[in-house]
């Protein structure tokens, strides 16, 4: 339970901390390295973004390098050693989705038209004040957050007592939430208010929940049981990537199928539409096909297929297809968004994520792209963030927006930790006290 922290370092950055740069040969490859103490730096890695995961010890202690000719190609092709690869993606795919969040934030309620006009021809290009602060997330990453959490408070529950439900402890993490909202979860249900990211002080804020949400945890009858709405809204889809992430790194137990149903169950907890929720369940099928090597287009054929077998699987089927076909067609990319929809219903957002990601040419362009739109920026920002990270890591991620993003220290903890739950000696048979402890802590079995 490392606590990593993402940064990007500039050559003055890394002399005032005595760390010599040096001329010398680097192979035009990724390159993974690691540094006990203080070490040189090849000058080459700083023309194309060095990429530092520091220990919570500091650089001096121990820590890891990386850095990419193109942020285009996996390095899993050409040279990282996997599971740095992997740990950067489901880095990338937590923190793109927040920076995601919060670059649709305060253009979330307007229309295109009025996003340019204030932010120029190009729509918003950076982060702009939203919630009284630069950099802040809404709830769409809060309850990203709280999903991550459920998955792993399950593990740890298995863990100690033999038996877990994802499911379960997810609907028992949105309650968490709810109640971070300001509200009292129904009195049927006893709600544990503890954990860690209930210590979070800036997550009790309310930042825009959306009503159906509300509404459906209000009327929950259990951790388990679907929300009895006709609802599609993008509330569902927009928080199930961590599911995505947990599946595929418990690939032996959960197929690409099992991925699928889980993200649905998960968005059936407050979206009964079936729109509403396999657009969920197609989205976490899509983060766990990118994470087991697919390229985003083969990743949503891929789910298509899963898609067909579905009752009412339309609507989610044809926006998809869409969007893809869309991906090849040269008009201009905010006449294929408004084709596509608003982003305020699931399968919308999902289509709209998909096609961003598939016409960007960088991390930058793609938040702008994302969310200068009519509609639910915030939401298509970070289903889109999502995406790239999990494709790309977060190695084109901006510095200053890595720092800025509200909570980024949290995001990338937890991050690192739905990476590395299933090393942790933990449980009933674990001579491991200390991290018993610590794991019970932080994420109690409920």
């Amino acid at each position: 339970m490392t606590d990593l922290v993402a940064l990007s370092f500039k050559e003055e950055a890394l002399k005032s901390m005595n760390i010599p740069v040096q001329e010398y040969f680097l192979p035009k490859q990724i390159l993974n390295a690691s540094l006990q103490g203080p070490g040189s730096i090849p000058r080459e890695l700083l023309l194309y973004g060095l990429q530092l995961m520091i220990s919570e010890k500091g650089f001096n202690y121990k820590g890891q390098y990386f850095a990419s000719l193109d942020a285009h190609n996996s390095p899993v092709e050409t040279g990282f050693e996997n599971s740095d690869w992997h740990r950067m993606q489901f880095v990338g795919c937590l923190l793109g989705g927040a920076i995601g969040d919060a670059f649709g934030a305060p253009v979330e309620f307007m229309k295109r038209s009025a996003i340019l006009q204030q932010y120029g021809n190009n729509g918003i290009e950076d982060f702009a004040e939203a919630y009284g602060k630069v950099g802040a997330i809404t709830d769409d990453t809060q309850m990203t957050l709280f999903t991550t959490e459920g998955l792993l408070r399950a593990w740890v529950k298995g863990c100690f007592t033999g038996v877990t439900s994802e499911l379960g402890c997810i609907g028992h993490a949105y309650q968490r939430w709810y109640q971070t909202q300001g509200h009292t979860s129904p009195r049927n249900l006893d709600v544990t208010t503890d954990g860690y990211l209930w210590e979070q002080t800036e997550l009790h804020s309310q930042r825009a929940p959306g009503n159906t949400c509300l509404s459906a945890l209000a009327e929950m009858t259990s951790f388990t049981a679907p929300a009895q709405n006709n609802s599609k809204g993008c509330g569902g889809v927009m928080r199930v990537a961590p599911i995505g992430l947990y599946c595929w790194r418990l690939k032996n137990q959960f197929t690409v199928e099992d991925c699928f149903a889980l993200g649905a169950d998960a968005a059936r907890l407050t979206h009964g539409h079936p729109t509403g929720y396999l657009a969920s369940g197609a989205f976490a099928a899509i983060i766990y096909q990118i994470l087991d090597g697919c390229s985003l287009a083969s990743a949503c054929m891929s789910v298509l297929d899963i898609l067909g077998k579905m009752r009412c699987h339309d609507e989610t089927t044809l926006k998809i297809a869409t969007a893809i076909k869309l991906s090849r067609d040269p008009m201009p990319s905010y006449r294929a968004i408004e084709y596509l929809g608003e982003g305020w219903i699931a399968e919308e957002a999902l289509a709209i994520s998909i096609y961003c990601v598939l016409q960007a040419s960088s991390f930058k362009e793609l938040m702008s792209m994302s969310v200068s739109h009519d509609g639910d920026s915030d939401s298509t920002g970070a289903i889109a963030g999502n995406i790239w990270g999990a494709l790309y890591g977060f190695r084109d991620f901006p510095t200053q927006w890595v720092e800025n993003v509200e909570l980024e220290d949290r995001i990338n903890e937890i991050a690192c930790d739905l990476y590395d739950f299933p090393l942790w000696d933990i449980g009933a048979d674990s001579q491991n006290t200390d991290l018993n402890n610590i794991a019970q802590t932080r994420y109690p079995g409920t």
